[in-house]
């Protein structure tokens, strides 16, 4: 049961802080730069330096620091002129296949190490969510006190291919936080779709920040084989998941391409979805 409560509980947890940072500037960049400054050079250094570490690959380490910087590219777009520029409005596009990429990288890399076929078919799953990234251009920023960065033409299909994408990826390469990513991945979605449309990338480098920070602050407990919930190490599964992974970005890239033909919109960073 503790365990149950401690997986809704990150979800809860993360749900309320993206209220709070969508809202504060300053309180963002207090825990973002402040407090992650000091962590850096204090804790986290050894978060690792125990048996049941899992935060130990350079995957972590680069997820957490590439989450961390969203954060802060998207305040500066968010806060300031320079959101304004059309050029910059790229950041935000790269940071996300950056993050997606470096997911892809290691299910190659465990794919080589250990086999298993359901990692190379996410990892093409992956690739198809990086290359369906479109729109970028259309990026804006809210007009009232809370200025939400808003991406019109990112679809909830392409969000809920990327969840499936990125919770089989968890599945098969961090198995022991599955269930935290379930929650970590609802703490980003539920708001995108029933709080403030538009706003998945925001709230999803805002909640991914505050639970990589939360995983290596508080690693011991994180990590304990008494604190999460295992899935079944079973391979046919792994291999549904796998082929489910893939169906779904591979139906999403063809919807995409398709309309991207059909109505000749082939420029850079354009628009497809939005008319």
């Amino acid at each position: 049961m503790e365990k149950v409560i401690h997986v809704i509980g990150i979800f809860l947890g993360l749900l309320i802080l993206n209220e709070v940072f969508r809202r504060s500037k300053w309180l963002s960049l207090i825990v973002f730069v402040g407090i992650a400054g000091i962590l850096t050079f204090t804790i986290w250094p050894t978060a690792a330096d125990h048996p049941d570490a899992t935060i130990n690959t350079w995957f972590h380490t680069a997820k957490l620091y590439s989450a961390i910087a969203g954060v802060l590219i998207f305040i500066v777009i968010r806060y300031t002129k320079w959101g304004e520029n059309k050029n910059l409005l790229i950041f935000p596009a790269l940071i996300l296949a950056v993050n997606i990429l470096e997911a892809v990288a290691r299910d190659f890399e465990l794919g080589g190490q250990n086999g298993g076929i359901w990692h190379y078919l996410n990892g093409v799953a992956g690739l198809l969510s990086i290359v369906t990234i479109s729109g970028w251009v259309g990026i804006n920023v809210t007009k009232d006190n809370i200025k939400d960065m808003i991406w019109p033409d990112m679809l909830v299909f392409w969000i809920i291919a990327y969840d499936i994408w990125n919770f089989a990826y968890i599945y098969f390469c961090v198995p022991q936080h599955t269930f935290y990513n379930v929650a970590v991945l609802f703490s980003c979605t539920v708001p995108a779709l029933f709080i403030k449309k538009g706003t998945w990338l925001q709230a999803r480098a805002i909640t991914l920040s505050a639970w990589m920070m939360y995983l290596f602050t508080f690693n011991y407990y994180v990590d304990n084989p008494n604190t999460y919930i295992m899935p079944s190490n079973n391979e046919t599964m792994m291999l549904v998941v796998g082929l489910i992974s893939f169906g779904a970005n591979a139906a999403f890239a063809w919807i995409h391409f398709s309309k991207m033909i059909k109505e000749k919109r082939f420029g850079f960073g354009q628009e497809i979805h939005v008319n």
